[in-house]
């Protein structure tokens, strides 16, 4: 039996898709507020017939920050995915995105231990990273020597982290994924959705920043591989595609829906008379209207990521990015999601 955590978010669904279609026997959790229909119609994109995996799967209500509930959801289960958790940079989320992702991460790790899971696949976030190599590049080991000027959601995740490799000390076998930002069709109020949002009502402005991308599908069918290779224990990979520029990335999908381009760039110094402007890229990098000084300097930030390791290990091939962002584009368009 497999358990993936955080079943109807963006990730959770597609990874369930991956899951199911291979013919496996999913529990899944969700919270008591939380609809499967985002879900059904996710797979919908994907297949025609959506019921029949969806059959495959069992969903139970669980709160991470509730053990006694979790440890009863990982009963005779031999993998865990555990993709739930809150994605925010808003600084009022601060205590949630503590409890969620560190303590439920805890909670989860301790589930493991005490119904005798064999695998733990974690999904991080790059966030969670070092900074570059002398090449300037992030890799994986690139280590994290300092918390000042992060954001609660980096520490979060890297003190979750922490909790994992807790449970690889305990005979846990772990796998963790750091993925850049992910790209995917629905939740288009949140992360890179919420730009789709943005930029097809118009986006003019662009920063000279870089970061990483990868298609949400890849991140599924990346964490089934690493998972399914018995080989691999105890390690972590990067997941990205690649490495663009906000201009790039804004352009793209500018393009996608039919609309301009981003056309004027705006610069460090012009932070503070530009700041409504700036709140834009809280789609990307802050997720919400409130966007901490960590977030606004990411926003200037050259960074590039590296996926070499999962490359040489497995053969893993990802999509292009430009294609990820027209199929985007396209349910967006269609209103489907």
């Amino acid at each position: 039996m497999i358990l993936v955590t955080g079943g109807t978010g963006l990730t959770g669904s597609h990874l369930l898709f991956e899951l199911a279609k291979r013919g496996h026997a999913i529990r899944a959790t969700k919270r008591s507020t939380s609809s499967v229909g985002f879900v059904r119609k996710v797979f919908l994109l994907y297949t025609q017939n959506p019921d029949d995996l969806l059959e495959l799967i069992e969903w139970v209500d669980v709160d991470l920050l509730d053990y006694a509930a979790l440890a009863e959801a990982t009963v005779g289960v031999d993998t865990i995915y555990h993709s739930g958790a809150i994605v925010s940079f808003n600084p009022k989320d601060a205590q949630s995105i503590s409890e969620t992702n560190v303590r439920g991460t805890a909670n989860v790790v301790d589930a493991c231990i005490q119904n005798g899971v064999k695998t733990l696949c974690h999904i991080s976030s790059i966030a969670s990273l070092g900074e570059p190599n002398e090449r300037g590049v992030v890799d994986e080991n690139s280590i994290w020597t300092k918390t000042k000027g992060k954001s609660n959601y980096a520490k979060s995740k890297f003190f979750g982290e922490m909790e994992v490799w807790r449970g690889a000390e305990q005979g846990l076998r772990v796998i963790i994924v750091n993925p850049s930002v992910i790209i995917g069709p629905g939740r288009w109020n949140s992360g890179s959705g919420r730009l789709f949002s943005r930029i097809s009502k118009g986006m003019p402005i662009y920063t000279h920043g870089v970061t990483g991308y990868i298609d949400v599908r890849d991140v599924a069918k990346a964490m089934v591989l690493l998972t399914n290779n018995h080989a691999i224990k105890n390690e972590r990979f990067i997941l990205n595609a690649q490495n663009l520029s906000f201009k790039e990335f804004f352009t793209d999908i500018a393009l996608s829906l039919g609309k301009k381009p981003p056309r004027f760039e705006v610069k460090p110094w012009m932070t503070k008379l530009a700041y409504p402007a700036i709140k834009l890229f809280g789609a990307l990098i802050g997720k919400g209207a409130v966007i901490s000084r960590a977030n606004l300097t990411s926003a200037f930030t050259i960074t590039h990521y590296s996926s070499e390791k999962l490359k040489a290990q497995t053969g893993f091939t990802f999509t292009p990015i430009a294609d990820s962002v027209r199929f985007v584009g396209e349910v967006f368009q269609k209103k489907f999601l």
